[in-house]
């Protein structure tokens, strides 16, 4: 597990999700928690903790990514809520859909019917079968 002592910065609630953004140093991470009895306060000390197989790598320029799903899609819609988006794809005539922060949302610029690139670690798929 990798551990990150922060501070936590500001927290949103959302469609059942607490959004938290944390500090460490002049670094900013970002968390998103199922609700629950979470007894967090802005300005209180938190550890980041997150596993070895969630940290995806890439190259300096974006251009290539460890993730082994990569795919292209059109935007269908997008559902815009206080702190939460949830990007609806259009892939292969079935939908994907994402939950980002709105914040990640609005730097990317997703808008409707602009294409952009989705990922799925192959460490978060499941599969169901007979």
């Amino acid at each position: 597990m990798n551990k990150i002592p922060c501070i936590i910065k500001k927290i949103l609630y959302d469609e059942g999700i607490a959004f938290v953004r944390l500090e460490f140093r002049e670094h900013f991470l970002s968390a998103m928690l199922l609700e629950g009895n979470h007894q967090l306060k802005e300005g209180s000390r938190a550890q980041a903790i997150f596993k070895e197989t969630e940290v995806m790598v890439c190259d300096k320029e974006y251009f290539k990514i460890s993730a082994r799903n990569r795919f292209v899609s059109k935007v269908l819609r997008i559902e815009m809520g206080q702190a939460i988006a949830r990007i609806i794809f259009e892939f292969e005539g079935l939908e994907i859909a994402s939950l980002i922060s709105l914040e990640a949302c609005k730097e990317l610029g997703i808008e409707k019917n602009k294409v952009f690139q989705w990922f799925v670690k192959s460490s978060e798929v499941m599969l169901e079968y007979d």
